[in-house]
């Protein structure tokens, strides 16, 4: 289970069936994933008229979790790549932001920053990892699904 302060908009999560999803809105109890607008459109009789109408309907459709069925994704040489990662020398990894790059370690403890001197902190979670990316660099870290 996550916490609701430790989650931002945009953050990548998983359901516990394993469905990666976007949070979109952070509620008291629950977190707001996917929202859909729906129109429906049917033909309605208008008395004696020959005219044809049409009613139109707008459906919001909002699907949403609790937060105890969210479960945060693992950091692992797959997510990182699918995350735009480079692997160039073993545990060493590269991430390119803007003009310039990042050097990460990753290891049994989580992945860390190398540079200038080595972070004491590790990051275990994709969605710790976009919101450190975030608030050092203003960097939004996208997560390639396929």
């Amino acid at each position: 289970m996550i916490q609701a302060k430790e989650l931002r908009y945009g953050n990548k999560v998983q359901t516990q069936h394993g469905e990666i999803i976007t949070v979109q809105q952070i509620l008291s109890n629950t977190l707001v994933y996917d929202t859909q607008i729906k129109v429906t459109q049917e033909m309605a009789a208008v008395g004696k008229s020959y005219k044809t109408a049409y009613m139109t309907q707008v459906i919001e459709v909002v699907k949403e979790s609790e937060f105890q069925e969210i479960d945060p994704i693992s950091l692992t040489p797959k997510v990182l790549e699918k995350c735009g990662f480079r692997n160039y020398v073993r545990d060493e990894w590269i991430l390119k932001v803007g003009n310039s790059h990042m050097d990460f370690e990753f290891g049994d403890e989580g992945l860390r920053l190398r540079q200038p001197i080595p972070s004491q902190v590790s990051l275990r979670y994709l969605h710790q990892l976009q919101n450190f990316l975030f608030s050092l660099a203003g960097y939004e870290l996208e997560m390639e699904l396929a």
